[in-house]
């Protein structure tokens, strides 16, 4: 008796899968791409999830993992000029070194198309830390108003957390 009520509550929950969730292979168009690869459905809503391939309105290619609608995991990216990037993607964000203090993130979202954003390491208290950043005409790269600002929070911060600079205090006792 234990045996068929086991048995008979894994085909009661095997059953409950199958009719939350569908995969299947196809194409999915979206604001800005298409989508050619494996997905999911779950309460009638087809997600681009697996391996595809997502071309973009501007002619460029990505061919690798989906999660979710989001490019997610290992893949690589095309652009419309054949260039080529490559490695593992995190909720739709590649993060690449220029250099030692400089970094190109290109961000590739399904509805909204390509970004190409680049971001240079702070000095000082801060030089952990990567803040927003644009390229100039001659070819460098500088902070942009937002990265200057996020960068001069991130100091003060910095300052609080370290107690300040006015040498502090310390409480009186019980007299």
């Amino acid at each position: 008796m234990k045996k068929f009520f086991l048995i008979s509550l894994l085909i009661l929950f095997s059953g409950f899968t199958s009719i939350s969730y569908a995969a299947g292979s196809g194409t999915i168009n979206f604001d800005s791409s298409t989508y050619d690869g494996e997905y999911k459905k779950s309460g009638g809503i087809t997600k681009a999830h697996g391996v595809g391939i997502v071309t973009f309105t501007d002619g460029s290619i990505y061919e690798g993992k989906l999660k979710s609608n989001r490019i997610h995991g290992k893949g690589k990216y095309t652009d419309s000029n054949g260039n080529v990037f490559e490695g593992k993607w995190y909720k739709g964000k590649l993060k690449s070194k220029l250099d030692k203090k400089t970094r190109q993130i290109i961000i590739l979202n399904l509805d909204t198309g390509v970004q190409f954003n680049f971001q240079i390491k702070g000095t000082g208290k801060v030089k952990t830390k990567w803040f927003d950043a644009k390229k100039t005409s001659s070819g460098t790269y500088e902070l942009t108003a937002k990265g200057k600002r996020d960068m001069e929070k991130a100091i003060k911060a910095s300052e609080v957390e370290r107690g300040g600079s006015d040498g502090g205090g310390s409480g009186g006792g019980c007299g």
